[in-house]
């Protein structure tokens, strides 16, 4: 007879985290969009790190002048400011550019909650929950 597994006790918490996508238009019908990159994550700066880093690796050849402009001056200014005030207050914030072959990556966050479950010693269930 084989053994059968102990039973997993579980820690259960309700946490905010930040739902991050990459996606990329072909045009302005193009459904649905291609997934670039899809993430949670634990705050607003993260979210914003990973926009910043992506728009400066990604995409600087194929960008015209004035969307490289307008690239740089959200990740190095206003932009990212106003972004990271959106997700603090809890409202879902992004931003997009257009290269020069007409394709639209798009980047997107919003705050969510989501249920955490982490293991704990067999015999014990903790249960945390935050009531808004």
């Amino acid at each position: 007879m084989p053994a059968r597994p102990l039973p997993l006790d579980h820690t259960a918490a309700i946490r905010t985290g930040y739902w991050f996508e990459a996606l990329r238009y072909r045009d302005a019908r193009d459904r649905p969009p291609e997934l670039l990159d899809r993430a949670m994550l634990d705050t607003p700066e993260e979210a914003v790190r990973r926009i910043r880093l992506q728009i400066r690796t990604a995409h600087p050849l194929a960008l015209s002048p004035t969307e490289v402009h307008r690239a740089l001056t959200w990740a190095d200014g206003g932009g990212r400011i106003h972004t990271l005030a959106a997700l603090h207050r809890g409202e879902t914030a992004g931003f997009s550019i257009v290269l020069r072959g007409g394709l639209r990556p798009e980047w997107r966050v919003r705050p969510v909650d989501y249920l955490s479950l982490t293991p704990t010693p067999t015999g014990t269930i903790r249960i945390c929950v935050r009531v808004s």
